[in-house]
């Protein structure tokens, strides 16, 4: 990894962890920590029971922390997850991020803290003013529909956010392909999916597809 390489850190926190049982949550840390997807840079890695941390490719970022924060969401309506991703440079790579450092790893790390001030959970920050705030302003949309959404609606999206079609997903939960189609709707799948293209314009402008 080049010091000067671009990459996108994501500090995340469990929020309301004690509505979830110790089966849900040893189940969600692991499904977290074993997640598989090559945009993941650092495995992520747990710290002061419920916070976790991860390096991943700048493009990846917004969908890792969307299919994290539906595994949490599919388990428990009361439970949620709080995001901040930090879009940055490195200045000391470690094979364990929680030993990593760099202006992506402050960013991410300082504005988690931010967010329960704002009554927001997820937000990116990369250092751009003009872009934080197009940014914080399709996550102050977008989450005011993921707070809303039930653990049947969170599953749906979980499997969306692959890309899987809805009779894919249909044969996985074992429904109907109108019941996934009206389940999409109700958890305004549109609107998550032109956040995610939007992003992605974003760093393919100012950052590139790395590969």
């Amino acid at each position: 990894m080049k010091k000067k390489e671009q990459i996108a850190v994501l500090t995340g926190d469990i929020v309301n962890s004690s509505a979830l049982n110790e089966a849900q949550k040893k189940f969600i840390q692991n499904e977290i920590e074993h997640f598989k997807h090559e945009g993941i840079l650092l495995k992520p890695g747990f710290y002061r029971g419920d916070s976790f941390q991860l390096a991943a490719k700048p493009m990846d970022a917004l969908l890792l922390a969307l299919k994290f924060r539906m595994e949490v969401r599919r388990k428990s309506e009361a439970a949620d997850l709080r995001t901040s991703i930090g879009v940055g440079e490195v200045s000391s790579w470690n094979e364990d991020v929680l030993l990593a450092d760099g202006p992506a790893f402050v960013l991410s790390g300082k504005n988690l803290d931010s967010l329960k001030k704002k009554d927001l959970n997820i937000i990116i920050v990369t250092g751009n003013k003009e872009l934080d705030n197009e940014l914080e302003t399709y996550c102050f949309m977008t989450d005011l529909l993921l707070k809303n959404l039930t653990s049947v609606q969170a599953n749906v999206l979980f499997y969306k956010l692959d890309k899987m079609s809805q009779e894919e997903i249909g044969e996985i939960l074992q429904i109907s392909q109108p019941s996934v189609s009206k389940t999409l709707k109700a958890a305004n799948w549109k609107v998550i999916e032109k956040f995610l293209e939007r992003y992605e314009q974003i760093i393919e402008k100012h950052y590139g597809n790395s590969e």
